[in-house]
């Protein structure tokens, strides 16, 4: 799955302490899955706590971002990673002329 990054942008969400159990803090970053003869469709990816952004580009989510839900299904696990799409920077390089 093909996803774009457009901004390196994080967003911080905070919930206050409370019955005795600390602020709780989450950083999300937005990106979008690319799909062919579609529209672009954006999700938020949460970062961990010392985790950097990811830059603006294009990437694939790593498959070990998967994993199998109780009845033997795929699904998301609690964090998708991504990785750099190789490809997408092969495509926008200029062809060398010989």
């Amino acid at each position: 799955m093909k996803v774009q990054v457009m901004s390196s942008a994080v967003a911080v969400r905070s919930f206050p302490a409370r019955e005795g159990k600390p602020a709780t803090h989450f950083r999300e970053q937005t990106a979008a899955v690319l799909r062919d003869g579609d529209f672009p469709l954006p999700f938020t990816i949460g970062l961990d706590e010392d985790q950097a952004p990811y830059g603006e580009g294009f990437y694939v989510i790593d498959p070990k971002s998967l994993q199998n839900n109780k009845f033997g299904g795929l699904e998301f696990g609690r964090r998708i990673r991504l990785v750099p799409d190789l490809t997408a920077k092969l495509q926008q390089q200029p062809a060398k002329v010989a």
